[in-house]
């Protein structure tokens, strides 16, 4: 079964072109290593667009309906890989806290997340 990976950074505060092109650049590469991705940010996009309301909120309430996305999207996955950056963003740290209270694999780059793609692919059992 081909597992599914979120993608963990910072997003608050940075330019929304840089932000898209670091995610999309991300999921390219895991998609390239045969595995299928959660880009938060067209995660949280698509939800906005089609939300009128919520459009409407806060930052603050935006932020947290954001968050609520992204949390139940990695109860999803089989693992998240983390941008450098994500130590400086408070979604980002939660979204690791989850990981690590719940046992949900982190990587903190594509050669770790690769070797552990491999080493939960299993060979077939041959018949007797």
């Amino acid at each position: 079964m081909i597992k599914k990976i979120y993608i963990a950074g910072k997003v608050t505060g940075l330019p929304f072109k840089e932000v898209a092109v670091k995610f999309c650049t991300t999921a390219t590469q895991i998609k390239e290593l045969g595995l299928e991705f959660v880009n938060p940010v067209e995660l949280v996009q698509n939800n906005l667009f089609g939300d009128a309301e919520i459009r409407q909120s806060s930052e603050r309430e935006i932020w947290v309906f954001a968050m609520k996305k992204c949390i139940n999207a990695i109860l999803e996955c089989d693992g998240v890989i983390l941008h450098d950056d994500w130590m400086r963003s408070k979604g980002a740290k939660l979204e690791v806290e989850i990981c690590d209270q719940l046992g949900i694999p982190t990587f903190n780059n594509l050669n770790d997340l690769q070797e552990w793609n491999n080493s939960q692919r299993t060979e077939p059992k041959a018949k007797k």
